[in-house]
């Protein structure tokens, strides 16, 4: 199972399909078959469509736009709970601790910080030991930023723990039950969150942040983009992982 997990996140890499083909291609073309042509074709093709912003903004709206940013209506729609799912912290190089979040967990903490000065209510922080020194928890860091911000500290509540999506929802499951939440995370992952709420009964309303494409969908054909291949790559990432869900799901009803 571990090895399959790893094939398959070696070839969400875009990159890493366009050399495949690429390479099935040049074998073949040694033998002198025709299906040599149509894999090397096919790779320069792959490359030109990955490398598209508008591609990759299509295969990300449906990840992204589906799930509209809820409007609050009034105080008396405040939650028990702010829950903020982990994104990533470097504790690599000698650089200022606001260098060291990435812009997921940037958006994601900020999003939280408005909606608890919003409605009051206690931020509950996901996230264990997984980040590249496995002596630094991811939600201590995350504590420090919000006491930072001026955060009582008894508003904030940390599990400590969380490698992936659902064991961060387990480890912070004795606030999630019987609990009305707001949660946090990036626009991406609202598919899989709500289903995960759904299928254990939690009432959640979702916040998406840390939007990679605007929703416009638009056509339009433009120089190849590293970025777009970033992206394309985080919609592979993210369809996999569904896909995954789906499956564990499928095996355990």
């Amino acid at each position: 199972m571990e090895l399959l997990k790893h094939i398959v996140l070696l070839f969400i890499s875009p990159l890493n399909l366009v050399i495949l083909l690429f390479a099935i291609g040049m074998i073949l073309s040694k033998y002198k078959l025709f299906a040599g042509k149509v894999f090397k074709l096919l790779s320069l093709f792959s490359f030109f469509l990955f490398t598209q912003p508008y591609f990759s903004d299509l295969l990300l709206y449906p990840l992204e736009h589906k799930h509209k940013y809820p409007r609050i209506q009034s105080q008396n729609n405040n939650p028990d709970y702010i829950l903020v799912l982990a994104c990533y912290y470097s504790t690599l190089g000698d650089v200022p601790a606001t260098s060291r979040w990435s812009e997921c967990s940037l958006q994601r903490n900020t999003e939280a910080f408005k909606l608890h000065t919003i409605s009051g209510a206690p931020i509950v922080i996901t996230g264990g030991n997984f980040l590249h020194d496995p002596n630094v928890n991811y939600s201590e860091k995350a504590r420090e930023f919000f006491l930072q911000l001026g955060v009582n500290e008894e508003k904030l509540i940390i599990t400590k723990s969380g490698f992936n999506t659902r064991e961060e929802i387990n480890s912070a499951t004795p606030y999630l039950m019987h609990s009305k939440t707001w949660v946090v995370s990036s626009a991406t992952h609202i598919y899989r969150l709500k289903r995960i709420f759904s299928s254990l009964n939690y009432a959640g309303v979702f916040f998406p942040v840390d939007h990679h494409t605007k929703g416009l969908l638009m056509p339009y054909i433009s120089m190849p983009s590293a970025y777009a291949l970033v992206k394309t790559e985080l919609a592979f990432y993210e369809y996999a992982a569904i896909v995954k869900q789906k499956m564990a799901y499928a095996l355990t009803h």
